[in-house]
């Protein structure tokens, strides 16, 4: 059981429930991709000359952002947590004891820093091996490991707001302290661990914590975490939305340490197996409806990045966060989610100076053009290389991304409506009218009234269902009528035997694919978004634990836990906004 927490700047991985981190990460533009510091970060307590348990203690994760464990003896009370202040490079470990005695006490408290490898997660990990330069500095009576490669990779800086002593071993680094705590009263002691473009910056970020008090800070990330959480009947989906919020707020975007740019990626985790790249479906079609609800600034400056740094290769399968192609193919899902995205935020912000940036109209006016590379040559559909999954298609027209194509064209129709360009909002509403027409000619089985998941235009199809690109959704997406033959036909074939991949005699109930061929949260959240077929979703998110609650791409049909694709972080935003838009109906 692991835990995560973070900010802008930082993330601290796969957290114990006695606080040992095992792992911290960073963004870097210079380097491409998402830095993993491979290291243990844990702390001692040491009375009567014996080391307390703290695996003993109460573990708490507050407000689902939050770690926190509390100890209580004869003898005094300890409550220690972790956090990462808003949009700070570091964080903080918070220690407070109370001494529940009628005479002092004594403490000995030890921080052990154990580092061990550092990686560059691009999609694939890769060990880098820079020099480490460990040293502490006596101005600022900090540590600092700073990573040199061709020049400095990164610094992170180790302080405290109390006196240390220090020893430095090799990859060992131990900060320790006596601490007296007189009778009745409580003592606070502060840990600060911060990162920077080398030891100054690193250095600076501790002093400011110092400076501005752990108290404030804390009770202002603790103000904003309270602000956003939601209360639901069933606790198991309450955990799941609270701490799947604050994880796609956190884990799917981030500054970088050496530009201070904001960058998307899958997640920031390396738990993922495809961490630290961008994909568009995953950051504009899953995450970036669920920070449009919480964060108008951060959704505009996601949608800033996505315009201006990854424009250029809109619908190629995956790339590198500077916006250069990782893995070549075309998806026909990617090129049309951040059409969706500026739409959905324009409607919702109305910042309509946004939509007049240069580099949005310059994409604007791109896209028919874009699509049209795609086109049949006679009918108005389009083709993807590459399935919503990722994986190769059978027939060339998928029907759920020709529905996202009618639904791009009908955004963009509205967004040169707003821009005043009546002209090209009639030609896209008439494209939008005819790849409907299209879509129904061949992808409705007249004879089966079933809707098939691919054709060829030439008679051919396949019948099948993916949950990252689900026929579930024609209705949410507005293409269709809930009770149209079609579609109620093709639901019963999605939930029956007939679909190889529906798991309906097991303890979670939900589709999977050929992707990953166990039931899928994504496919849980479809069945949310789909009238009727609702209480799939909801029972699945009452028993499923999935990546200890956080998401992933697929569960074990038998316990609910994690299959596939830990920490997935992108899939997180799309669980939490089903489950509020589905709290809103009841």
């Amino acid at each position: 059981m692991k835990f995560y927490t973070g900010n802008e700047h930082i993330s601290l991985i796969n957290i114990e429930k006695d606080l040992t981190i095992n792992g911290i990460t960073f963004l870097s533009m210079g380097l491409n991709g998402n830095i993993f510091l491979d290291c243990n970060i844990k702390h001692k307590i040491i009375f009567n000359n014996s080391e307390l348990d703290l695996n003993n203690g109460e573990f708490n994760y507050k407000n689902y952002w939050v770690p926190e464990i509390k100890l209580k003896n004869d003898f005094f009370s300890i409550v220690c947590d972790i956090f990462a202040p808003l949009n700070k490079r570091g964080f903080i470990k918070r220690i407070r004891i109370k001494n529940n005695t009628n005479k002092k006490i004594s403490i000995k408290l030890e921080q052990e820093i154990k580092l061990k490898d550092i990686f560059l997660n691009i999609n694939a990990s890769y060990k880098i091996n820079p020099e480490i330069r460990i040293l502490y500095n006596d101005w600022f009576k900090n540590i600092a490991v700073t990573a040199i490669e061709k020049g400095i990779i990164f610094s992170f800086a180790l302080g405290a707001d109390f006196s240390f002593k220090h020893r430095i071993l090799n990859n060992k680094i131990l900060m320790m302290s006596d601490l007296c705590v007189e009778k009745g009263k409580e003592r606070t002691i502060n840990y600060f661990f911060s990162i920077g473009a080398e030891e100054m910056a690193a250095f600076s970020t501790n002093v400011y914590f110092k400076r501005q008090g752990v108290s404030y800070l804390f009770d202002k990330l603790d103000k904003w975490l309270s602000s956003y959480m939601l209360i639901f009947k069933d606790k198991n989906i309450q955990k799941i939305y609270n701490t799947n919020l604050f994880f796609n707020y956190f884990f799917t975007n981030g500054i970088t340490i050496d530009t201070e740019e904001l960058v998307c990626v899958t997640s920031r985790s390396p738990e993922y197996y495809v961490s630290g790249a961008y994909w568009d479906r995953d950051i504009f079609l899953w995450s970036f409806p669920a920070i449009l609800d919480m964060d108008f600034n951060k959704a505009r400056e996601i949608l800033e990045y996505g315009f201006k740094i990854q424009s250029k290769n809109f619908g190629v399968h995956s790339r590198f966060i500077n916006g250069n192609t990782l893995e070549c193919g075309f998806e026909l899902d990617e090129l049309c989610a951040p059409y969706m995205a500026l739409e959905n935020y324009i409607k919702k912000s109305g910042d309509t100076k946004f939509l007049k940036r240069n580099f949005v109209i310059d994409a604007l006016g791109k896209a028919e053009y874009r699509f049209n590379e795609w086109k049949h040559p006679v009918y108005f559909v389009y083709a993807t290389e590459l399935r919503p999954s990722d994986d190769m298609v059978e027939y060339f027209y998928n029907t759920y991304d020709n529905v996202l194509v009618w639904r791009t064209f009908k955004a963009i129709g509205y967004l040169y409506k707003v821009l005043g360009e009546n002209k090209k909002v009639k030609d896209f509403n008439l494209i939008a009218s005819k790849i409907k027409k299209d879509i129904k000619k061949f992808a409705f089985l007249k004879k089966e009234k079933l809707i098939a998941y691919e054709f060829d235009t030439q008679g051919n199809y396949v019948l099948y269902e993916e949950p990252a690109g689900s026929l579930k959704l024609l209705n949410y997406y507005g293409f269709i009528d809930k009770n149209n033959i079609y579609f109620k036909n093709t639901l019963r074939w999605i939930y029956s035997d007939k679909n190889k991949y529906f798991f309906n005699e097991t303890y979670i109930k939900e589709s999977g694919c050929a992707h990953a061929p166990h039931p899928w949260p994504l496919s849980a959240v479809n069945s949310l978004l789909t009238p009727g077929y609702e209480k799939y979703g909801f029972d699945f998110f009452k028993r499923a634990q999935m990546d200890n609650f956080y998401a992933c791409e697929s569960v074990d049909k038998k316990t609910g836990v994690s299959k596939t694709g830990k920490a997935f972080a992108t899939a997180a935003g799309f669980i939490v906004n089903a489950l509020k838009n589905c709290m809103l109906k009841i």
